[in-house]
């Protein structure tokens, strides 16, 4: 895993896998940063079949990452889109995680949202996708719930 300087993180979603991934485990980090939010994200344990796939990732509206009773991530709500965007638009919306032999690590800036707007939101990472453009979405495989970090 990743050492940061922890003085300096303002939220966090520890990340846990559903039943079709049950070693998925990872970690986001959203600090402020000039107008928006700087965003690092570091995930292992994702399933596949090959040495490297496309994972989409995004910020959603719901409640929980309780796994119900079939094992998936059930209230989980939809893409955090406050403002109706189409995708890949939404406020939510994230780079694709890249994985390498089921480990992926980004960093990147956003000004879509900043880290009060999305405090108490969940990160979704949902299975992997044949095509970057893709406007579907499968599976949801992995869940964190996003909180406020306090020294």
């Amino acid at each position: 895993m990743i050492y940061l300087d922890i003085s300096k993180i303002y939220a966090v979603a520890n990340i846990t896998g559903d039943i079709s991934a049950p070693n998925l485990t990872g970690i986001a980090y959203f600090k402020p940063f000039k107008e928006g939010t700087m965003v690092e994200i570091e995930v292992s344990g994702l399933p596949g079949y090959k040495p490297y796939l496309l994972y989409p990732i995004h910020i959603h509206d719901g409640d929980n990452c309780d796994i119900s009773k079939n094992g998936t991530f059930d209230n989980v709500g939809t893409h955090y889109n406050p403002t109706l965007e189409e995708h890949p638009y939404h406020v939510g919306d994230m780079p694709t995680l890249f994985s390498n032999n089921g480990y992926a690590y980004m960093k990147f800036y956003t000004s879509r949202f900043k880290v009060f707007d999305i405090k108490n939101k969940l990160v979704i990472i949902h299975e992997a996708v044949k095509d970057e453009n893709t406007t579907s979405f499968g599976r949801k495989i992995g869940c964190g719930k996003i909180t406020e970090y306090r020294l």
